[in-house]
């Protein structure tokens, strides 16, 4: 039943040129004030003031209105005439009892729904609200002028002063509660797409690595690490799929994507609380080992050998052997790091002309 009393309440409207949010203001703001008025019309039956209850079910039942013309797909009428009326029954209340009931405190309440719900320019919202500024002075200087039609006495008065200011903020912090939960709603989708992008940004689409421009970052953070002792040992390898032309020459190139997918698996697999890899370009790829010196990364690096040497990957009617060569070398600090891949590198092209599907440390 709860459930779908809010269902009601939070129903978006039918007009693709308007929005959910301001019907669902103006419904919680309509249906707050009918409990307002129903808590006032007890206090004045209590009181035997029966003019005085008749005023809030009149007032009630605009407001039961109000509420169902959020309902009409039409939000721009329903905020006029929710402002228009709010502003209508404060002047009867004033003119009624007196500036001490304290329902000339409402125009803030007024302020807010102009500015959260009207549909107008930023500059009419601005006039609507010199106008509220101007009706509230009126108001005072009205009542300066001129006695109330009904004199309340003091209990009466400090009862509606209470009364007053909780319905007050309750509309406040309603409006206000619609209103930052859809922003902190936004933000949070906006954080988190930010996220996403960064993500995507940082790793290769094919493989799911990082890719170059992420793992120069990571080598900054690295080396960083290193210079302050953080870590005592930094070693980096560059490996490279032997023959891959071949593969695609005779596979195709999406038996080649299916090669790098799969080797990629392994990577990870064996490196992930060894450091990190990444597709430094085609068909060749770079590994940085955290505190890890050499003869380490080279034990790793052996494991990573010895899977890919009894790997078969499945493609279409066939299996696909493949094996790769890896040039090791170890930062020191005594060369940037740059100096340190192109090492590396040399050490693998070394590998190349030596045989290949070998660790050349």
């Amino acid at each position: 039943m709860v459930q779908k009393i809010k269902d009601f309440i939070l129903k978006d409207v039918q007009s693709e040129n308007e929005t959910k949010k301001t019907a669902v203001t103006l419904r919680i703001s309509a249906l707050m004030l009918c409990l307002y008025f129903l808590t006032l019309f007890a206090v004045f039956c209590a009181i035997k003031d029966i003019r005085s209850a008749v005023i809030c079910l009149v007032c009630i039942g605009c407001y039961l209105v109000s509420f169902y013309t959020t309902y009409l797909n039409h939000t721009k009428f329903a905020s006029i005439f929710s402002q228009t009326l709010m502003a209508l029954w404060i002047l009867i209340f004033i003119w009624e009892y007196g500036w001490n009931c304290g329902v000339q405190h409402f125009v803030f309440v007024l302020l807010v729904l102009n500015f959260t719900v009207s549909a107008g320019t930023m500059g009419m919202k601005i006039g609507a609200a010199a106008l509220a500024c101007a009706y509230r002075i009126f108001l005072y200087a009205y009542t300066n002028r001129y006695d109330p039609v009904t004199n309340i006495s003091a209990d009466t008065g400090v009862l509606f002063q209470i009364i007053n200011t909780l319905a007050i903020f309750g509309e406040l912090t309603a409006i206000m509660i619609v209103f930052t939960k859809d922003s902190q709603e936004m933000e949070y989708k906006l954080v988190k797409y930010n996220e996403k992008l960064e993500h995507m940004a940082s790793i290769d689409p094919l493989t799911g690595l990082y890719n170059r421009w992420s793992m120069r970052s990571y080598l900054e953070k690295i080396v960083g690490k290193y210079a302050s002792g953080e870590i005592g040992y930094v070693s980096v390898a560059i490996g490279d799929i032997d023959f891959f032309k071949k593969t695609n020459d005779t596979y195709g190139h999406d038996a080649g994507d299916m090669v790098l997918k799969e080797l990629a698996k392994v990577f990870l697999e064996v490196m992930g609380k060894e450091g990190k890899v990444c597709r430094w370009g085609g068909e060749e790829f770079l590994f940085v080992f955290q505190n890890k010196n050499g003869d380490q990364a080279n034990e790793v690096l052996h494991d990573i050998l010895k899977r890919i040497r009894g790997m078969g990957i499945p493609y279409q009617s066939d299996w696909i052997h493949v094996t790769m060569t890896f040039g090791l070398e170890e930062y020191s600090g005594e060369k940037d790091m740059e100096a340190v891949i192109r090492a590396a590198d040399q050490k693998l092209y070394r590998g190349k002309e030596n045989g290949r599907n070998q660790i050349v440390y």
